[in-house]
C-alpha cells in the first residue's frame, strides 16, 4: 500500500476596484491510501477537520512522522498588516505614475507532504510567495492593460523587493502610456519574436510539454509521442522541464510519489528526447520514474505533469534578433486557446504584443490569435538567444479533471521565421 499525507496553507491579499481585501486563511490537511489492483492503483482519501485527528488510521511507523502535517497549528504568519501595506504602496505607485487602476494579488503558500510506499518514504516542503499585478490605462479610445508577476521562496523576501516592485509597476504604466493607442492586430504570416522570460513561454508548455507527458506518450496520444528520437527543430532548440528550478520559488526535491525530481530534456538540440514520467507511465514505457508525478492535492491521484518548462539558452539577444525584421510581432503574453495533442494543431490568444517595425518594437496591437501546427512552428524557430529569464505563471495548469497546479516557464529570446496571426473576430 502507498500513503500520501499533505498539509497546505494559503493566505491571500487582494486589491481590486472595490479596494483591498484579505481572504480568510486556508488550511487543508488530509491523507490518501493507494492499493495496487490489476488495472493500476486505486486511491481513497480522507480530510482532517478541526484541531484533532483520529489516531490509529495511519500505520504506527508513519503516524509519528505525519503528526506535524496533520496537527492544526498554522505555520504561516497571521499578521496581515505587512502584506496590506505592500499592496497599498504598489497601488499608490501606479496612481502616481498615471494608471487608471492597479489590480494586485499577493499569495503565500506553504505545502508539506509525506509519501510512503513499500520501497521508500519521503518528506518534502514547498513554500512560495507570489505577486500578480495588472495595470490599467485609459488611452482615450478604451482601457489598455498589462499583466506581470513575481515570486519568491517565501514571504520574507517580498519586502526587500519593494523598490524593484515599484519600478516594475512604474515601468508597466509607462509602457502602457508610450505604446498607446493600440493598432489593430495584423493578419497573415509574420516573423514572431518571444522576448526573454515572457508569458509567451506558455507556448512551449503547451506545444512541447503536454505532448510528452508520460501517460500521453504511453498511449501514443500526441504528435511528439510518435517521434521520439526524431529531429523536429534546429540544433539551436533545447527544451527541458526541471522541477528543481523555478527561480527557487516553485522547485521541489521529491515528487508526490516520493521519487527524486529530475530535470528532463524534452527536445535535445532539435530532437524529441524523453517523456515526463510518474510511476505508472514509467512502468508502461519500461523506464524509471523521473520525478514528475504530481497531485493537485491528497484528494487526487498522481499524474505525470510539468513543473518548470524552459527553453535553454543558445546565443544572441533580443535587440540583435529583432534587428533584421522589417515587420513582425513581439509577442509578450499568450493564453492557450486550443491544443490538439494528436495532430499538433494549436491556437493561442494574443493578450499582449507589439509591432516590430524596422527592427524595433512599436505600438501595442489589439487582441488577436496565433495559430499553426507544432511541427511547422518548431521547424520555423531560426534563432534562440542567450538572454534567458524565468517567469512564475501563477494561474496554474489544468489537466483532465484534476484542476490547476502552479507551473513556471523560462526562456531567452526565441524567433520564428513566420507564424500565422489574425485579429480576434
Amino acid at each position: 500500500m502507498d500513503w500520501f499525507v499533505e498539509r497546505r496553507e494559503v493566505t491571500e491579499v487582494l486589491h481590486t476596484r472595490s479596494g483591498p481585501r484579505v481572504i480568510p486563511p486556508l488550511l487543508d490537511r488530509g491523507w490518501s491510501l493507494g492499493e495496487r489492483v490489476p488495472e493500476g492503483m486505486r486511491w481513497r482519501w480522507a480530510p482532517v477537520a478541526g484541531a484533532q485527528w483520529r489516531r490509529g488510521v495511519l500505520p504506527a511507523e508513519l503516524e509519528h512522522r505525519a503528526r506535524p502535517l496533520l496537527d492544526a497549528d498554522p505555520t504561516l504568519p497571521g499578521d496581515t498588516e505587512a502584506p496590506l501595506a505592500l499592496v497599498r504602496r504598489l497601488v499608490e505607485t501606479a496612481r502616481a505614475a498615471g494608471a487608471t487602476h492597479l489590480d494586485v494579488l499577493l499569495r503565500e503558500v506553504d505545502r508539506r507532504t509525506l509519501s510512503a510506499s513499500p520501497s521508500h518514504s519521503r518528506e518534502d516542503a514547498q513554500r512560495h510567495a507570489l505577486l500578480e499585478v495588472k495595470a490599467f490605462h485609459d488611452t482615450g479610445a478604451g482601457v489598455a492593460e498589462l499583466w506581470r508577476c513575481a515570486a519568491w521562496p517565501d514571504g520574507t523576501k517580498r519586502h526587500a523587493a519593494l523598490p524593484e516592485l515599484e519600478a516594475l509597476v512604474e515601468g508597466m504604466v509607462r509602457e502602457l502610456r508610450d505604446t498607446s493607442p493600440m493598432v489593430p492586430c495584423p493578419e497573415g504570416a509574420l516573423p514572431i519574436v518571444f522576448p526573454p522570460g515572457a508569458a509567451s513561454g506558455c507556448f512551449f508548455h503547451e506545444v512541447c510539454g503536454h505532448p510528452l507527458e508520460g501517460d500521453v506518450v504511453a498511449r501514443g496520444g500526441s504528435y511528439l509521442a510518435r517521434r521520439l528520437g526524431q529531429a523536429v527543430a534546429g540544433a539551436h532548440l533545447t527544451v527541458s522541464d526541471d522541477p528543481t528550478d523555478g527561480r527557487g520559488a516553485l522547485g521541489f526535491a521529491w515528487d508526490d510519489e516520493g521519487h527524486a525530481a529530475l530535470p528532463v530534456t524534452l527536445i535535445r538540440e532539435g530532437r524529441v528526447d524523453a517523456p515526463l514520467l510518474d510511476a505508472r507511465s514509467a512502468t508502461a514505457l519500461g523506464r524509471a520514474p523521473n520525478g514528475h508525478g504530481r497531485r493537485v492535492s491528497y484528494r487526487h491521484p498522481p499524474l505525470p505533469r510539468m513543473a518548470h518548462t524552459r527553453v535553454e539558452a543558445h546565443e544572441g539577444h533580443l535587440k540583435a534578433l529583432m534587428a533584421d525584421i522589417p515587420h513582425g510581432l513581439l509577442v509578450q503574453h499568450l493564453l492557450p486557446r486550443q491544443m490538439d495533442l494528436l495532430s499538433g494543431d494549436f491556437s493561442f490568444y494574443i493578450v499582449e504584443a507589439r509591432e516590430i517595425r524596422d527592427g524595433r518594437p512599436g505600438r501595442r496591437v489589439g487582441p488577436g490569435v496565433l495559430r499553426g501546427n507544432g511541427l511547422d512552428a518548431l521547424a520555423a524557430i531560426d534563432a534562440v538567444g542567450a538572454d534567458a529569464k524565468n517567469l512564475f505563471a501563477t494561474r496554474g495548469c489544468r489537466k483532465l479533471d484534476h484542476g490547476p497546479l502552479p507551473v513556471s516557464f523560462g526562456q531567452p529570446t526565441v524567433r520564428f521565421r513566420r507564424l500565422q496571426v489574425e485579429p480576434t473576430r
